[in-house]
């Protein structure tokens, strides 16, 4: 499967990096106590489904959504049998499809996840975990725990990965991508974002820049 981009309009000219750089300073880390404490988007203690999400803490709005394109395609592993720190204990195996990034959580307790506010959504990721995968070398567990933790490297290399194909990276221009035929702007979806401080957020990817 080939890797497609959607990404908000506002973005087009900054790097992958750059975006994603300033979604992990959003986000900081999962956001334990409160609303969404991350979870599957069959909602109650369940331990599988077709998405995981949680959003940032101390307030952020940030947050994720990961997606397998299987039913019941992501799951987790806790075993009471074995301590927390066992490889084979806490960790999330199956296929991982999709990652979307943006802000305002909801859903989930038995339907899909949403975002009120839409940064980038990366699809054909194409990872897959067996159930007796473990923490080491799990990419499942690498993108989803990294992402939970507001660390986007895991991510970042899985997408470096699939871009240098086409000669491209995370270094690339969300319209580089563009143009590769990889990636294009969700302009109805960007207007609407605009309304609610998108281009504060721009302005705060030129300082970076």
């Amino acid at each position: 499967m080939t890797i497609s981009v959607t990404y908000n309009s506002a973005a087009g000219a900054f790097s992958v990096h750059d975006v994603l750089t300033e979604w992990s300073t959003g986000f900081r880390t999962a956001d334990h106590g409160t609303a969404h404490t991350g979870g599957f988007n069959t909602g109650g203690r369940a331990m599988t489904g077709e998405q995981y999400a949680t959003q940032g803490a101390n307030g952020s709005t940030y947050a994720f959504v990961a997606e397998s394109d299987m039913d019941n395609g992501l799951n987790y592993v806790f075993n009471p049998k074995l301590s927390a720190g066992d490889n084979m204990n806490h960790f999330l195996w199956g296929s991982l499809d999709n990652v979307q990034l943006g802000e305002v959580l909801g859903g989930g307790k038995g339907s899909d996840f949403t975002l009120g506010d839409y940064t980038a959504s990366f699809n054909g990721l194409d990872l897959s975990a067996a159930s007796d995968a473990g923490r080491a070398g799990n990419a499942v567990q690498d993108v989803i725990y990294g992402l939970m933790k507001g660390d986007v490297s895991g991510l970042e290399g899985v997408l470096n990965n699939l871009l240098s194909e086409f000669n491209l990276s995370v270094d690339s221009t969300f319209d580089q991508l563009a143009a590769a035929g990889l990636a294009h702007a969700d302009a109805p979806l960007a207007a609407d974002i605009s309304l609610v401080g998108v281009q504060e957020v721009a302005q705060d990817w030129a300082l970076a820049a």
